[in-house]
């Protein structure tokens, strides 16, 4: 097949780790011509991983004819910038999670690729992982029922030491929006649309390298979805808990499941004993480009995150219709932005907003 010629915009840490594995498979539809990030060291770091030109201003790599699209991986701040500016050059982007930090500039960033008849879609790698997948089909095929209850719990201490720009409202949205949006989307794709969301959050000044409290975003946050065809959710998420915990899973009218690391745990009220499903690592030729202590630890995070690009290329060619496109991004950000609506007056929020 021919492959497509794609520009990466951002070098930094979730290119290097989730993306760059997908790049460097043989099986992948797409080779990275050109490089941007402002720092020149990591331009040319990975320029020279892949053999493209590097470039510290995106600007002069969206000028050039032979790239068809961009993979964008700078932190949100300035998504929609780069949107605006892809679009007009007639390059397809895929958007690293979060897409926006706010519903004006999803609506914006999904009218300049529309406008510009390009295809924009959001590199959500949790719904390529095996055990949402698999529990996709469990709800899809009516085993387990309609939902009753769903929950998901990340509670844990997270400091803003490597990546200080997470912490700042304005850079990053803030904590739904740039962590919480993975599960958020998650339910929204398992569960169907939210009716009204309920939701409380706040922020504890913990000092040290925290920005002030006038600059940071929440570090504590409750959330209840009632969603239109039935059940209802609660998403707890915290930043600030030095003691922390972690679950997630949901009651059904047939029976219950828990998600496990990749893989699900499940059981119905027909069944003698629960399930468990996981997806060993496959002993074959992919991801063999990192060692191989890390592939057993990281290879369906790889995995995931590579599906979730060539999905996009599959889009790209016409192979496939988008599973991920800007306006599912956009839904996600609209559920994060009525929580911080609800907190602020002390009440339901109904949706869409």
């Amino acid at each position: 097949m021919e492959k497509i010629r794609v520009g990466i915009i951002g070098c930094g840490g979730i290119f290097r780790g989730l993306h760059a594995p997908y790049y460097q498979e043989s099986s992948r539809r797409a080779d990275i011509v050109a490089v941007a990030d402002i720092n020149a060291a990591a331009a040319n770091e990975q320029a020279d991983r892949f053999g493209a030109d590097a470039y510290t201003d995106y600007r002069a790599l969206l000028d050039r004819s032979d790239i068809d699209a961009v993979d964008v991986c700078v932190h949100p701040r300035p998504h929609l910038e780069i949107t605006r500016a892809a679009a007009d050059a007639g390059k397809h982007i895929l958007m690293e999670k979060p897409m926006c930090c706010n519903v004006a500039e999803g609506d914006a960033m999904v009218a300049a690729a529309e406008n510009a008849g390009v295809l924009l879609m959001v590199a959500y790698m949790m719904r390529f992982d095996p055990g949402h997948i698999k529990l996709k089909s469990l709800l899809d095929d009516g085993t387990l029922g309609t939902l009753q209850m769903a929950y998901s719990n990340q509670v844990g201490y997270f400091s803003p030491e490597r990546h200080p720009w997470l912490f700042v409202k304005a850079e990053s949205g803030g904590m739904l929006v740039e962590q919480a949006i993975h599960h958020l989307d998650i339910w929204l794709w398992l569960y169907g649309p939210a009716s009204t969301v309920y939701g409380f959050t706040s922020h504890v000044p913990l000092g040290g390298t925290y920005p002030s409290a006038d600059e940071a975003v929440e570090n504590n946050a409750v959330l209840t979805v009632h969603f239109k065809n039935g059940g209802v959710g609660m998403m707890m998420k915290s930043w600030a808990a030095e003691v922390g915990h972690s679950g997630n899973g949901l009651v059904t009218s047939n029976g219950s499941a828990t998600l496990t690391r990749h893989g699900l745990r499940w059981k119905t009220h027909d069944m003698a004993s629960a399930e468990e499903f996981t997806e060993p690592v496959p002993d074959d030729d992919t991801y063999r480009n990192v060692p191989e202590a890390q592939r057993q630890q990281r290879y369906w995070g790889m995995a995931a995150k590579g599906a979730s690009i060539d999905h996009w290329l599959q889009c790209i060619a016409g192979e496939a219709e988008p599973t991920t496109h800007g306006r599912i991004g956009r839904d996600g950000i609209e559920l994060a932005e009525a929580t911080y609506r609800s907190s602020q007056i002390g009440a339901p929020i109904s949706l869409p907003l």
